[in-house]
């Protein structure tokens, strides 16, 4: 009867602090595009939802309007 023994596993060596400290200042970095670029959305939206309320709204608005220059729209 053959027993066999278990190998050996070393332990990964553990990681540099100056790789980790990159690493860390670019997923920051990347947040930090990805919430200005979130804000930009939500003021663009809220400029766009804010606007074409008033009487020449369906000529001047983004939305409607041009059914009155061109009736094939």
């Amino acid at each position: 009867m053959c027993v066999s023994s278990r190998p050996v596993v070393q332990a990964p060596p553990p990681p540099d602090p100056s790789i980790a400290a990159a690493q860390k200042e670019a997923r920051d970095d990347a947040q930090a595009v990805r919430s200005d670029r979130k804000a930009e959305v939500l003021e663009k939206g809220v400029r766009r939802a804010r606007g074409g309320g008033g009487r020449r709204s369906l000529l001047t608005g983004s939305k409607g309007g041009m059914g009155y220059y061109n009736e094939y729209l």
